[in-house]
């Protein structure tokens, strides 16, 4: 059994979608200055790195991140690599796809992104998951489209996943969002279990 962290670090410096708010860690208690333990104050945004979007994204009576359910976001998946096409992802890229899949898709450098069309074909063949390790799921031209059609039909989208290491197959997934009440995005740890694991035959 491999563990592979699928996870951004989170730190000031790291790369952000425009306009959102970057990290900030401030220590407000630490040993060196004589307190008895090192306690820091965090500020982020709640698209920051590896991050899920919950229909509340764009929907104002939809579920945020705290009442989406988890199971699609534990189970099978399926990486594919896209990282020799410098476009955007179209439905023929992706060949067949499987209802209630959890599809990971790993891009060129800036990572993949959609096409509307793609996303549609997504629903139409009823996936249930789609993490892209771009900042943004959408093509740039089409991405409130994108998203729109993905969260309308209650697939659940993962952004920002760091999968430049991971080659394509299939493996065990997990990704936990921050259970942050009325959160129009959470921030997550991501991993993958690759080779045999007898607890997870089930899956």
């Amino acid at each position: 059994m491999k563990i592979i962290d699928i996870s951004k670090t989170i730190s000031p410096d790291m790369e952000m979608y425009p306009e959102d708010p970057a990290p900030v860690l401030t220590r407000i208690l630490g040993l060196d200055a004589g307190d008895p333990y090192n306690v820091s104050k965090l500020q982020l945004g709640t698209h920051t790195g590896t991050h899920i979007d919950p229909p509340l994204h764009l929907f104002s009576d939809k579920a945020g991140v705290s009442e989406i359910p988890l199971e699609p976001l534990v189970g099978s998946a399926r990486l594919i690599d896209m990282s020799g096409i410098q476009r955007p992802v179209e439905p023929g890229d992706i060949g067949k796809l499987h209802a209630e899949e959890i599809l990971l898709i790993k891009g060129a450098q800036g990572g993949a992104c959609l096409t509307a069309l793609c996303a549609q074909c997504l629903v139409d063949n009823n996936i249930r998951t789609i993490g892209v390790d771009a900042l943004s799921i959408g093509a740039p031209d089409e991405e409130y489209k994108v998203h729109h059609t993905l969260l309308h039909a209650g697939i659940v989208i993962i952004e920002g996943l760091e999968l430049c290491d991971v080659e394509a197959g299939k493996y065990f997934f997990i990704c936990l969002p921050l259970k942050i009440a009325n959160g129009d995005g959470g921030p997550a740890r991501a991993i993958l279990i690759s080779g045999q694991y007898p607890a997870l035959a089930e899956y």
